[in-house]
């Protein structure tokens, strides 16, 4: 008999696809949101008793692929481009936020009359509340049209930002815990070491791993090797008192970007990377709905003015960071303008690891409850309110946008696809005599004319270089495709040796792979 915890798995699972099927199909709505909009209503019906994020399992088993997929899919070129101003908010910019939350929060609590908590428990709040997230918003980018650069500084700062929370994290529970007077300086020697140490121990372990890749030529094994690293760079940090967070971010950036081009075949590198996609996205899935399940109504309505006050605090702590920090980065690099910089401030999305660390509070920290109610309803606001209105802000800022000739062609690609699928279906019913010879000849020449005034707008869009260079790469990856199934088949039944038949993919993938 199966125990209720499966059966409560396996109606996650099935939540979960039909979310992201109706929004994959039925709405422009990032899938993370429809999730926690979906695990909010489930909190009514309590169909998910044991199921909960606990420390444990985020650190330990979620958060771990999460930050390796990350890095991995990271361009170092890109990152190495914008190292200035990721570097520069995602240190300099968390630390600031921290302690501008911190006060922020303790001098609206003053305002409105209500119990001061203690400077190192809203500093602990700050420290926890300082990451960002912006899954929700690098999807809304991608369908806009953003600037390449600005989702590289957001996605690069998101990234570094995790482990810098995460370790001053550590520094003000560890004085917290053990009673200490926090010092500012042994907070700065202890954050320095902690991060450095991560680095090193990540950064050891992704050369030495990138080299065992080198000397095999395995997909599924170099998946496993990729699995392994994950874990054990964190273990290995952890185990050191470094930070395991920094430790996969620097392993993964170095697989991604220096062991995938020793070590890898093209066949391994397109299953490396669909592997991983395929990892994050359902990690992601499971992490966002059971936000949504904590969270909940209840929490947010009985707690209204613990929440309100968080959010005012940490979007003007986000807000003192960026336009902080901002003037000095122009100096030393590209301007950033203040357009980037409301994107910047808005697009800073609390998340999973946020609530990773507010549950990760010792129970017997008697402001735990505030932390983790706060936490929930900022986590909650963001993911909502910030993810839903970032799409609208890009637009009233004009920010992006796609080119019109490109949305154009695509209108008329898909009515295209749509008028040859009704004329398959059509002569389908002609076959099977469903409709009468009459009927089909006037149904015929009806939709052939439509077809041939689509093909000729077509033509004419084509001749936008952008569009054509949009066509030829997504024609070619397409016959591309089909010529990879092609051999497949063929070594399937036994036409082509499976020794010709992985050369002649593997030539395909190193194609596949130059035209994305």
């Amino acid at each position: 008999m199966q125990s209720s915890i499966e059966i409560e798995i396996i109606l996650l699972f099935m939540v979960i696809i039909s979310v992201a099927m109706s929004v994959r199909y039925f709405s422009n709505l990032p899938y993370t949101i429809a999730l926690i909009f979906a695990g909010i209503i489930l909190s009514f019906f309590d169909i998910f008793p044991d199921i909960h994020l606990t420390p444990e399992l985020i650190f330990h088993v979620l958060l771990p692929p999460l930050l390796f997929e990350a890095a991995f899919n990271l361009n170092a070129n890109e990152l190495k481009e914008n190292m200035k101003p990721i570097l520069i908010y995602a240190v300099f910019g968390v630390i600031i936020a921290v302690f501008s939350t911190a006060f922020l929060l303790l001098g609206a609590y003053s305002l409105l009359g209500q119990t001061a908590m203690p400077l190192m428990a809203a500093l602990l709040f700050g420290a926890v509340i300082s990451s960002t997230d912006p899954i929700s918003v690098l999807a809304i980018f991608k369908q806009l049209g953003v600037p390449k650069r600005l989702s590289s500084i957001i996605e690069g700062e998101s990234l570094l930002n995790d482990g810098v929370s995460v370790v001053i994290y550590g520094i003000v529970l560890s004085a917290i815990v053990s009673d200490a007077h926090f010092s500012l300086t042994h907070g700065i020697k202890e954050f320095v070491l902690v991060a450095f140490g991560g680095a090193v121990v990540g950064g050891v372990l992704g050369l030495t791993f990138s080299r065992i890749t080198a000397l095999v030529d395995d997909h599924l094994i170099e998946i496993t090797l990729t699995t392994v690293l994950t874990y054990l760079a964190y273990m290995s940090a952890e185990y050191f008192e470094v930070s395991g967070v920094i430790s996969v971010i620097t392993a993964g950036l170095m697989v991604g970007n220096y062991g995938t081009k020793i070590g890898m075949s093209p066949t391994t590198r397109v299953s490396v990377k669909d592997f991983w996609d395929y990892i994050a996205f359902v990690i992601n899935s499971v992490v966002f709905i059971i936000i949504g399940l904590e969270v909940g109504i209840v929490h947010i309505f009985t707690n209204f003015h613990y929440i309100l006050v968080a959010i005012f605090s940490v979007l003007i702590g986000r807000t003192i960071a960026i336009l902080f920090l901002t003037p000095f980065i122009n100096r030393i690099y590209r301007d950033i303008s203040l357009k980037w910089q409301m994107i910047f401030i808005w697009g800073g999305v609390r998340g999973a690891l946020a609530m990773a660390l507010a549950l990760a509070i010792p129970t017997s920290y008697e402001f735990r409850e505030v932390i983790l109610i706060m936490t929930f309803g900022v986590v909650g606001f963001s993911l909502i309110v910030q993810g839903l209105s970032i799409g609208k802000l890009l637009k009233f800022l004009n920010i992006g946008g796609r080119d019109k000739n490109l949305e154009e062609y695509e209108l008329k690609k898909g009515k295209l696809i749509a008028l040859n699928g009704a004329l398959v279906e059509l002569e389908e019913m002609f076959k099977e005599a469903l409709v009468s010879e009459h009927v089909h000849h006037l149904l015929l020449e009806y939709n052939t004319k439509d077809i041939e005034k689509a093909k000729e707008a077509m033509e004419e869009l084509v001749k936008n270089p952008d569009v054509k260079d949009y066509e030829f790469k997504t024609s070619l990856k397409r016959l591309l495709l089909k010529q990879k199934d092609a051999i497949q088949d063929s070594m399937k039944h036994g036409e082509i040796s499976l020794q010709i038949g992985e050369k002649l993919i593997a030539k395909i993938n190193k194609e596949i792979l130059f035209i994305q």
